[in-house]
Protein backbone atom coordinates (compact mmCIF):
# COMPACT_ATOMS: atom_id res chain seq x y z
CA UNK A 1 0.00 0.00 0.00
CA UNK A 2 1.17 3.47 -0.73
CA UNK A 3 0.94 6.23 1.96
CA UNK A 4 -2.08 7.78 0.28
CA UNK A 5 -4.10 4.55 0.55
CA UNK A 6 -3.09 4.07 4.20
CA UNK A 7 -4.09 7.64 5.05
CA UNK A 8 -7.48 7.42 3.28
CA UNK A 9 -8.20 4.02 4.84
CA UNK A 10 -7.37 5.23 8.33
CA UNK A 11 -9.48 8.35 7.81
CA UNK A 12 -12.42 6.21 6.64
CA UNK A 13 -12.17 3.90 9.66
CA UNK A 14 -11.94 6.88 12.05
CA UNK A 15 -14.93 8.63 10.46
CA UNK A 16 -16.95 5.40 10.58
CA UNK A 17 -16.25 4.99 14.30
CA UNK A 18 -17.29 8.56 15.02
CA UNK A 19 -20.47 8.08 13.00
CA UNK A 20 -21.44 4.82 14.70
CA UNK A 21 -20.58 5.95 18.23
CA UNK A 22 -21.97 9.50 18.18
CA UNK A 23 -23.91 10.50 15.07
CA UNK A 24 -25.96 7.33 14.57
CA UNK A 25 -27.23 7.20 18.19
CA UNK A 26 -28.05 10.91 18.02
CA UNK A 27 -30.15 10.34 14.90
CA UNK A 28 -31.87 7.10 15.94
CA UNK A 29 -31.97 6.88 19.76
CA UNK A 30 -35.13 8.56 21.00
CA UNK A 31 -36.38 6.76 24.15
CA UNK A 32 -39.72 7.83 25.65
CA UNK A 33 -39.62 9.67 28.96
CA UNK A 34 -39.84 7.54 32.09
CA UNK A 35 -42.46 7.89 34.79
CA UNK A 36 -39.98 9.83 36.93
CA UNK A 37 -38.78 12.24 34.24
CA UNK A 38 -39.74 15.86 34.82
CA UNK A 39 -38.54 19.21 33.42
CA UNK A 40 -36.41 21.32 35.73
CA UNK A 41 -37.68 24.59 37.12
CA UNK A 42 -35.74 27.76 36.38
CA UNK A 43 -34.07 27.60 39.80
CA UNK A 44 -33.18 23.92 39.38
CA UNK A 45 -31.74 24.58 35.92
CA UNK A 46 -29.57 27.32 37.39
CA UNK A 47 -28.42 24.86 40.04
CA UNK A 48 -27.59 22.31 37.34
CA UNK A 49 -25.32 24.85 35.65
CA UNK A 50 -23.58 25.52 38.99
CA UNK A 51 -23.26 21.77 39.58
CA UNK A 52 -21.57 21.34 36.20
CA UNK A 53 -19.37 24.44 36.46
CA UNK A 54 -17.99 23.27 39.83
CA UNK A 55 -17.14 19.85 38.41
CA UNK A 56 -19.36 17.92 40.81
CA UNK A 57 -19.69 15.16 38.17
CA UNK A 58 -15.98 14.40 38.60
CA UNK A 59 -16.76 12.64 41.89
CA UNK A 60 -20.52 11.96 41.73
CA UNK A 61 -22.36 9.86 39.17
CA UNK A 62 -26.03 10.07 38.35
CA UNK A 63 -26.93 6.58 37.22
CA UNK A 64 -27.63 3.28 38.95
CA UNK A 65 -26.54 0.11 37.16
CA UNK A 66 -28.10 -3.37 37.58
CA UNK A 67 -25.21 -4.34 39.87
CA UNK A 68 -25.73 -1.28 42.07
CA UNK A 69 -27.93 -2.88 44.69
CA UNK A 70 -26.80 -0.20 47.11
CA UNK A 71 -26.31 3.55 47.00
CA UNK A 72 -27.56 6.67 48.74
CA UNK A 73 -30.71 5.67 50.64
CA UNK A 74 -30.53 2.25 49.00
CA UNK A 75 -33.44 0.94 51.05
CA UNK A 76 -35.67 3.34 49.13
CA UNK A 77 -34.15 2.86 45.69
CA UNK A 78 -33.21 -0.83 45.65
CA UNK A 79 -34.06 -2.28 42.26
CA UNK A 80 -34.49 1.14 40.62
CA UNK A 81 -31.98 0.95 37.77
CA UNK A 82 -31.43 4.12 35.74
CA UNK A 83 -33.47 4.31 32.54
CA UNK A 84 -32.68 6.26 29.40
CA UNK A 85 -36.03 8.03 29.76
CA UNK A 86 -34.99 9.44 33.14
CA UNK A 87 -32.87 12.00 31.26
CA UNK A 88 -35.58 12.93 28.75
CA UNK A 89 -35.55 16.63 29.63
CA UNK A 90 -31.77 16.96 30.08
CA UNK A 91 -29.72 18.06 27.10
CA UNK A 92 -26.47 17.29 28.93
CA UNK A 93 -26.99 14.63 31.64
CA UNK A 94 -24.39 14.82 34.40
CA UNK A 95 -23.70 11.08 34.31
CA UNK A 96 -20.14 11.34 35.61
CA UNK A 97 -17.52 8.63 35.41
CA UNK A 98 -16.17 8.23 38.96
CA UNK A 99 -17.75 7.41 42.30
CA UNK A 100 -15.31 9.04 44.64
CA UNK A 101 -18.47 10.28 46.35
CA UNK A 102 -21.85 8.52 46.40
CA UNK A 103 -24.12 8.29 43.37
CA UNK A 104 -26.68 11.12 43.39
CA UNK A 105 -29.22 9.88 40.85
CA UNK A 106 -31.80 9.37 43.61
CA UNK A 107 -30.59 12.08 46.01
CA UNK A 108 -33.87 14.00 45.96
CA UNK A 109 -35.50 13.67 49.39
CA UNK A 110 -32.59 11.69 50.83
CA UNK A 111 -31.61 14.65 53.03
CA UNK A 112 -33.48 17.84 53.98
CA UNK A 113 -32.41 21.26 52.73
CA UNK A 114 -30.78 22.21 56.04
CA UNK A 115 -28.54 19.12 55.87
CA UNK A 116 -27.42 20.18 52.39
CA UNK A 117 -26.70 23.72 53.62
CA UNK A 118 -24.38 22.37 56.29
CA UNK A 119 -22.86 19.84 53.90
CA UNK A 120 -22.08 22.38 51.18
CA UNK A 121 -20.66 24.88 53.67
CA UNK A 122 -18.32 22.28 55.15
CA UNK A 123 -18.78 18.61 54.21
CA UNK A 124 -16.90 17.54 57.36
CA UNK A 125 -19.76 18.92 59.43
CA UNK A 126 -22.09 16.20 58.18
CA UNK A 127 -19.57 13.55 57.06
CA UNK A 128 -16.38 13.87 59.13
CA UNK A 129 -14.38 11.61 56.79
CA UNK A 130 -15.48 13.33 53.58
CA UNK A 131 -12.86 14.60 51.13
CA UNK A 132 -15.35 16.85 49.33
CA UNK A 133 -14.18 20.48 49.03
CA UNK A 134 -16.01 23.26 50.84
CA UNK A 135 -18.49 25.44 48.97
CA UNK A 136 -18.50 28.15 51.64
CA UNK A 137 -17.84 30.75 48.94
CA UNK A 138 -21.54 30.47 48.10
CA UNK A 139 -22.41 31.88 51.53
CA UNK A 140 -22.16 35.37 52.98
CA UNK A 141 -20.11 35.58 56.19
CA UNK A 142 -19.57 38.55 58.48
CA UNK A 143 -16.92 39.34 61.07
CA UNK A 144 -19.23 38.33 63.91
CA UNK A 145 -19.38 34.78 62.57
CA UNK A 146 -22.80 35.05 61.02
CA UNK A 147 -23.48 32.98 57.92
CA UNK A 148 -26.31 33.54 55.46
CA UNK A 149 -27.16 31.55 52.37
CA UNK A 150 -27.26 32.98 48.88
CA UNK A 151 -29.43 32.45 45.83
CA UNK A 152 -26.66 30.33 44.34
CA UNK A 153 -26.61 27.80 47.16
CA UNK A 154 -30.42 27.68 47.13
CA UNK A 155 -30.31 26.91 43.41
CA UNK A 156 -27.67 24.22 43.86
CA UNK A 157 -29.67 22.56 46.62
CA UNK A 158 -32.86 22.80 44.56
CA UNK A 159 -31.12 20.95 41.73
CA UNK A 160 -29.81 18.22 44.04
CA UNK A 161 -33.32 17.81 45.50
CA UNK A 162 -34.68 17.36 41.96
CA UNK A 163 -32.50 14.31 41.31
CA UNK A 164 -34.65 11.23 41.11
CA UNK A 165 -37.28 13.10 39.13
CA UNK A 166 -40.87 12.84 40.30
CA UNK A 167 -39.98 10.20 42.90
CA UNK A 168 -37.24 12.40 44.36
CA UNK A 169 -39.50 15.45 44.57
CA UNK A 170 -42.21 13.30 46.18
CA UNK A 171 -39.73 12.06 48.80
CA UNK A 172 -38.57 15.61 49.51
CA UNK A 173 -42.14 16.90 49.90
CA UNK A 174 -43.11 13.94 52.08
CA UNK A 175 -40.17 14.60 54.40
CA UNK A 176 -41.27 18.23 54.71
CA UNK A 177 -44.69 17.04 55.85
CA UNK A 178 -43.18 14.56 58.31
CA UNK A 179 -40.98 17.32 59.74
CA UNK A 180 -43.99 19.62 60.17
CA UNK A 181 -45.92 16.87 61.96
CA UNK A 182 -43.00 16.16 64.27
CA UNK A 183 -42.53 19.83 65.20
CA UNK A 184 -46.28 20.38 65.66
CA UNK A 185 -46.58 17.41 68.03
CA UNK A 186 -43.48 18.42 69.98
CA UNK A 187 -44.93 21.91 70.41
CA UNK A 188 -47.91 20.21 72.09
CA UNK A 189 -45.56 18.32 74.42
CA UNK A 190 -46.01 15.01 72.62
CA UNK A 191 -42.42 13.74 72.50
CA UNK A 192 -43.68 10.17 72.06
CA UNK A 193 -44.60 11.02 68.46
CA UNK A 194 -41.04 10.04 67.51
CA UNK A 195 -41.89 6.38 68.07
CA UNK A 196 -44.29 6.56 65.14
CA UNK A 197 -41.31 7.20 62.90
CA UNK A 198 -39.96 3.68 63.47
CA UNK A 199 -41.52 0.28 62.70
CA UNK A 200 -43.34 -0.81 65.86
CA UNK A 201 -41.48 -4.15 65.85
CA UNK A 202 -38.25 -2.38 66.85
CA UNK A 203 -39.73 -1.27 70.21
CA UNK A 204 -38.94 -4.56 71.96
CA UNK A 205 -35.62 -5.34 70.25
CA UNK A 206 -32.57 -5.49 72.50
CA UNK A 207 -28.99 -5.22 71.29
CA UNK A 208 -27.78 -8.73 70.35
CA UNK A 209 -24.10 -7.76 70.82
CA UNK A 210 -22.78 -7.82 74.36
CA UNK A 211 -21.30 -4.47 75.56
CA UNK A 212 -17.76 -5.80 75.79
CA UNK A 213 -14.74 -3.51 75.91
CA UNK A 214 -14.17 -4.34 72.23
CA UNK A 215 -17.74 -3.38 71.31
CA UNK A 216 -17.68 -0.12 73.27
CA UNK A 217 -14.28 0.97 71.95
CA UNK A 218 -15.26 0.17 68.38
CA UNK A 219 -18.58 1.96 68.85
CA UNK A 220 -16.71 5.01 70.15
CA UNK A 221 -14.49 4.98 67.06
CA UNK A 222 -17.55 4.83 64.79
CA UNK A 223 -19.24 7.67 66.70
CA UNK A 224 -16.21 9.98 66.64
CA UNK A 225 -15.56 9.41 62.92
CA UNK A 226 -19.20 9.58 61.81
CA UNK A 227 -21.52 11.36 64.23
CA UNK A 228 -19.71 14.26 65.91
CA UNK A 229 -20.44 16.79 63.15
CA UNK A 230 -24.07 16.90 64.26
CA UNK A 231 -24.10 15.35 67.74
CA UNK A 232 -20.95 17.11 68.92
CA UNK A 233 -17.69 16.11 70.59
CA UNK A 234 -19.57 15.78 73.88
CA UNK A 235 -22.58 14.00 72.35
CA UNK A 236 -24.79 16.88 73.45
CA UNK A 237 -26.28 17.58 70.02
CA UNK A 238 -24.21 20.74 69.55
CA UNK A 239 -21.92 19.84 66.68
CA UNK A 240 -20.91 22.51 64.13
CA UNK A 241 -23.61 21.39 61.68
CA UNK A 242 -26.26 22.65 64.11
CA UNK A 243 -25.59 26.14 62.79
CA UNK A 244 -27.88 25.04 59.96
CA UNK A 245 -29.52 21.92 61.45
CA UNK A 246 -31.46 23.11 64.48
CA UNK A 247 -35.15 22.56 63.89
CA UNK A 248 -35.33 19.79 64.91
CA UNK A 249 -31.85 19.73 66.38
CA UNK A 250 -29.67 16.60 66.60
CA UNK A 251 -30.40 14.40 69.60
CA UNK A 252 -28.67 15.22 72.91
CA UNK A 253 -27.24 11.88 74.00
CA UNK A 254 -25.98 13.23 77.34
CA UNK A 255 -29.61 13.41 78.49
CA UNK A 256 -30.40 10.17 80.32
CA UNK A 257 -34.15 10.57 79.84
CA UNK A 258 -33.58 10.82 76.08
CA UNK A 259 -31.58 7.60 76.26
CA UNK A 260 -34.40 5.79 78.00
CA UNK A 261 -36.92 7.01 75.44
CA UNK A 262 -35.51 4.78 72.71
CA UNK A 263 -35.11 1.04 72.59
CA UNK A 264 -31.94 -0.48 71.16
CA UNK A 265 -33.92 -1.46 68.10
CA UNK A 266 -35.11 2.09 67.47
CA UNK A 267 -31.55 3.43 67.76
CA UNK A 268 -30.43 0.76 65.32
CA UNK A 269 -33.18 1.66 62.84
CA UNK A 270 -32.41 5.39 63.15
CA UNK A 271 -28.75 4.80 62.29
CA UNK A 272 -29.49 2.25 59.57
CA UNK A 273 -32.26 4.09 57.74
CA UNK A 274 -32.15 7.62 59.10
CA UNK A 275 -35.20 9.34 60.56
CA UNK A 276 -37.64 10.78 58.00
CA UNK A 277 -38.58 14.37 58.72
CA UNK A 278 -35.25 15.10 60.42
CA UNK A 279 -31.67 15.65 59.25
CA UNK A 280 -30.60 12.24 60.59
CA UNK A 281 -29.26 10.50 57.45
CA UNK A 282 -29.11 6.75 56.76
CA UNK A 283 -25.72 5.23 57.51
CA UNK A 284 -26.62 1.71 56.43
CA UNK A 285 -24.68 2.05 53.18
CA UNK A 286 -21.47 2.96 55.02
CA UNK A 287 -21.64 0.99 58.27
CA UNK A 288 -21.93 -2.75 58.80
CA UNK A 289 -24.53 -4.39 61.01
CA UNK A 290 -21.91 -4.87 63.73
CA UNK A 291 -20.79 -1.24 63.40
CA UNK A 292 -24.32 -0.07 64.11
CA UNK A 293 -24.91 -2.37 67.08
CA UNK A 294 -21.52 -1.42 68.55
CA UNK A 295 -22.19 2.31 68.24
CA UNK A 296 -25.62 1.70 69.78
CA UNK A 297 -23.87 0.14 72.76
CA UNK A 298 -21.47 3.07 72.98
CA UNK A 299 -24.19 5.72 72.80
CA UNK A 300 -25.56 4.25 76.04
CA UNK A 301 -22.31 5.25 77.80
CA UNK A 302 -22.40 8.93 76.78
CA UNK A 303 -24.53 10.13 79.76
CA UNK A 304 -21.83 8.69 82.04
CA UNK A 305 -18.92 10.30 80.21
CA UNK A 306 -18.14 7.70 77.55
CA UNK A 307 -16.74 10.30 75.17
CA UNK A 308 -14.36 11.69 77.79
CA UNK A 309 -13.02 8.38 79.11
CA UNK A 310 -10.70 5.81 77.57
CA UNK A 311 -11.40 2.93 79.96
CA UNK A 312 -14.90 1.97 78.85
CA UNK A 313 -16.88 -0.88 80.34
CA UNK A 314 -20.47 -2.01 80.56
CA UNK A 315 -21.01 -0.43 83.99
CA UNK A 316 -21.09 2.98 82.28
CA UNK A 317 -24.10 2.09 80.19
CA UNK A 318 -27.61 3.45 80.59
CA UNK A 319 -29.71 0.39 79.92
CA UNK A 320 -33.29 0.95 78.77
CA UNK A 321 -35.95 -1.20 80.42
CA UNK A 322 -37.75 -3.95 78.56
CA UNK A 323 -40.30 -2.26 76.34
CA UNK A 324 -43.57 -3.75 75.18
CA UNK A 325 -44.28 -2.84 71.54
CA UNK A 326 -46.70 0.05 71.38
CA UNK A 327 -49.80 -0.08 69.24
CA UNK A 328 -48.73 2.52 66.72
CA UNK A 329 -49.29 2.95 63.04
CA UNK A 330 -45.98 3.90 61.42
CA UNK A 331 -46.13 7.03 59.31
CA UNK A 332 -46.02 6.52 55.58
CA UNK A 333 -42.50 6.37 54.22
CA UNK A 334 -41.66 7.67 50.76
CA UNK A 335 -41.60 5.13 47.96
CA UNK A 336 -39.25 5.34 44.98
Amino acid sequence: MDPRTVFLGALTVFASIIFVVTTLPYLTFNPPKSADARPLTQQEERGRVLYASNGCFYCHTQYLRPQDWTGVNSYRTAGRVAQAGDYFYLETPQLGSERTGPDLSQEGGSHPDEWHRAHFFNPRWTSPKSIMPEFSFYYNQNLQGGITKTDDIDALIAYVQSLGGNAGVERANNNIQLKKKLLDERAKGNEAIIHDYFPSTWRSVRNPIEPTIRSLNHGKQVFTTTCIGCHGLKGDGKGPATYFINNPAPRNFTDTSAQLMFSDGELYDAILRGVPGTAMPPWGDMLTVNDIWDVTNFIRTIPNGGLQKNDLDATMMVSPPDIVPAEVTPLATPQP
